[in-house]
């Protein structure tokens, strides 16, 4: 590998190591805002801001692969997948998170509703309800009586 490669390389590597590490103080944050119970939107914001974070450090991963030689490649390889893997198991997480508020909140929802509730039709409503046109049958001949 030339000088140039070389120096391309280990800036690349150093940028890639910068976000990896923001990718985990992400990842940390993420999991402390889900034990907290914090609001869906918060863990929705954090959770898209991670997603941006893993996919600048999928680029350079690409980059520095393309860049190393094959002897390191292999150890390359398993560095990414384990982030990787714990990108997917918080994504996971916070799309669960997120749903199972949203859940809850409907649920309370309905269960703080008021029951045997009705509400008076205003006469447009009601007028279009009983005074519905009636409109003829019709009946469709098969086709396959046309065939024969």
């Amino acid at each position: 590998m030339d000088a140039a490669n070389k120096a391309i390389l280990e800036r690349t590597k150093k940028t890639r190591s910068v976000s990896r590490s923001l990718v985990t103080k992400q990842i940390n944050k993420l999991e402390s805002e889900i034990s907290n119970t914090a609001d869906k939107t918060t863990v929705h914001e954090i959770y898209m801001q991670l997603i941006s974070k893993f996919e600048e450090l999928s680029t350079l991963d690409k980059e520095i692969e393309n860049l190393i030689d094959i002897e390191s490649l292999e150890e390359e390889i398993v560095t990414r997948e384990e982030y990787r893997d714990k990108f997917i198991i918080w994504k996971i997480r916070a799309e669960r998170y997120v749903e199972s508020v949203s859940n809850t909140a409907i649920q309370n929802s309905v269960e703080n509703q008021p029951q045997n509730i009705t509400l008076p039709l205003n006469s447009t409503v009601s007028s279009i309800l009983t005074n519905q046109p009636r409109l003829p049958k019709l009946t469709l001949e098969s086709f396959s009586q046309f065939l024969g």
